[in-house]
């Protein structure tokens, strides 16, 4: 299903629009043969293939809303479909000429590789990649069971367009439906590739990576600010004002980020040259620490920063028992004996 939801993108309003359009273009076409239909129907055919590789290319990135058709998607330059076309027409032209037995099984290889040619062309736009076999068979193992299911879909969607020829329904309804399907086909190539995109290498411009390490990137951005806010009071030796916030943040913070804002906060503390709000944070750190069960960080950052600072008291009797005990329970008796004769906080 996380496949195949891919195939829905073109139930969007662009898509469905630009469908309405080129629906009515090759009606019109159909109706005008000898006036300038051929001319109509290749201009409509070009734009609804530039679309297909662009719905392609948003699919692989990640993006779920289909972009309105532009004129940057159907100027000239933009050659996939063409070099599409060339694939497949060579691929037929070099079975027939085998011919006999091994002219079918060379035509079936080719429909096998179809799904991955059309995704390397949509990716690179290189018509050299998307001939290239240790290109494909990258990309064909890195799509794994999902190039299975493209191969599959591709077939069907062959069966389909034949036999919407018989249905008993009017023109415009079969045209309309065959240009559905061929997005939904593209789109489901992208979606396979986006799905995928840790074996196959590729960084999408959307994907829960990005989102995570862009929240990360802007998560210490401001606790940086908070530390240079900080430098201000600890520089005046305020050293109320300098913990408070950093409380609040440790407060809110949990697991890994705790751990690396522990170290960050006392890396930083040991800069401000003003012991006491050095002590307040190292204390508030190990507070917090002990308090999510964090032990092992907090009996390495009391340690620092008693090395730091001489004496530094842990806040509470209770924390001071648990970290004498964790210290002991990691062989670290020397430290636990030394926590031991210092009792409780002062």
């Amino acid at each position: 299903m996380g496949l195949l939801r891919h195939a829905l993108r073109p139930t969007r309003p662009a898509a469905l629009l630009l469908i309405g359009v080129l629906t009515l273009l090759l009606e019109l076409a159909s109706r005008s043969w000898l006036l300038f239909g051929l001319p109509l129907l290749l201009i409509a055919l070009s734009w609804l293939f530039k679309y297909a590789y662009v719905l392609l290319e948003i699919a692989a990135e990640g993006i779920d809303e289909p972009p309105v058709l532009s004129v940057e998607m159907v100027n000239p330059v933009e050659q996939r479909p063409l070099m599409q076309f060339g694939i497949c027409a060579a691929g037929a032209g070099v079975a027939w000429w085998v011919g006999g037995a091994a002219g079918y099984a060379l035509a079936a290889a080719l429909l096998l590789l179809l799904p991955a040619t059309a995704a390397v062309l949509g990716v690179t736009g290189s018509a050299i990649e998307a001939v290239n076999p240790l290109t494909l068979a990258r990309v064909i193992r890195g799509l794994g069971w999902h190039y299975v299911v493209l191969v599959a879909l591709t077939v069907a969607f062959g069966l389909v367009m034949f036999g919407l020829e018989w249905l008993p329904v009017w023109d415009v309804v079969k045209i309309a439906a065959a240009q559905w399907l061929l997005l939904a086909l593209f789109s489901v190539i992208g979606g396979a590739i986006y799905e995928r995109r840790e074996a196959l290498g590729y960084e999408p411009q959307v994907s829960p990576e990005r989102t995570a390490e862009r929240a990360q990137r802007e998560r210490l951005q401001r606790r940086d600010r908070m530390l240079d806010d900080a430098f201000v009071p600890a520089r005046v030796h305020d050293a109320a004002r300098v913990i408070e916030p950093l409380r609040h943040w440790l407060a809110a913070t949990n697991g890994a980020d705790l751990v690396t804002d522990s170290r960050a906060f006392l890396a930083r503390a040991a800069t401000w040259n003003d012991a006491r709000a050095h002590a307040l944070v190292a204390q508030a750190v190990i507070a917090r620490l002990v308090a999510t069960r964090e032990f092992m960080p907090a009996l390495e950052l009391l340690d620092a920063a008693r090395r730091a600072l001489p004496g530094v008291a842990v806040t509470t009797p209770a924390d001071l028992r648990v970290l004498i005990a964790q210290a002991r329970a990691t062989g670290r008796r020397r430290f636990a004996e030394q926590l031991e004769a210092e009792g409780s906080p002062r």
